[in-house]
């Protein structure tokens, strides 16, 4: 027995564009957002789906509603889904966090596991809230068909626990590109496999960034953890 998860990023924002840190704050969808979220319709019009979990922010239920595809399936808000929240960050570019806290913004790069930012989350605990809130769909969901609607960090913590990449690591994965599809099958004998990871084809050219960006920072050398090593069957530890 199989149990099919689909991660799918939201659509992209004007906090997006602006390279600002985003968070909690609850952006909706720009208009380019809306027409990456309008692109997902047909591929997952073709998949069945029993229901769709999703983190309850504007940017992601608007792209759940397009997950949707104009189908009677349940769409269930988890706000263990959400996206990190960054505290006195929240809204601000880069340079105006060094400003305000010189040095910090270099552990958001390269040292995130040490990260404390001033009244935000730790990397770890969204990695826990969002891994507990996967371990329940599962288990609830079990045998299923599952879309989680959520955002590029999230998702990415979640596969550093799953594939037992450190968090200071995190940032060396394949970053994902708005409304990407990240499609893996969880099997009843202690296994996983990613059948593919960040999945954009359904995006017009002209919807796709030559870099895929979180906060201004682009992730500028080849991945360490690449879809060759992302991709594939993996032993399943929760």
């Amino acid at each position: 027995m199989k149990t099919r998860i689909f991660f799918v990023r939201h659509g992209e924002t004007n906090y997006n564009v602006q390279h600002r840190f985003q968070g909690s704050t609850d952006m909706p969808l720009n208009e380019r957002g809306l027409e990456q979220a309008s692109c997902l319709w047909v591929p997952m019009s073709k998949l069945h789906l029993d229901k769709i979990y999703t983190s309850p922010y504007k940017r992601t239920t608007q792209t759940a509603l397009q997950v949707q595809a104009g189908r009677d399936i349940p769409v269930i808000a988890e706000p263990r889904l959400c996206e990190i929240h960054c505290g006195q960050w929240e809204g601000l570019v880069r340079e105006e966090i060094e400003q305000r806290w010189p040095g910090m913004i270099d552990l958001w790069e390269h040292k995130p596991d040490e990260l404390r930012m001033p009244e935000g989350e730790t990397f770890l605990q969204v990695q826990d809230r969002a891994v507990e809130a996967l371990k329940e769909i599962l288990t609830k969901e079990e045998g299923k068909s599952v879309a989680i609607v959520t955002h590029m960090l999230t998702i990415q913590l979640i596969m550093s626990r799953l594939l037992n990449i450190p968090i200071r690591e995190v940032w060396k994965m394949v970053r994902l590109e708005n409304t990407s599809i990240t499609t893996i099958d969880f099997s009843s004998d202690n296994e996983f496999e990613v059948v593919k990871w960040g999945e954009d084809a359904h995006l017009h050219e002209h919807l796709k960034n030559p870099y895929v960006k979180i906060a201004g920072f682009i992730q500028k050398d080849s991945p360490k953890y690449d879809t060759s090593v992302i991709e594939g069957k993996h032993p399943f530890t929760l």
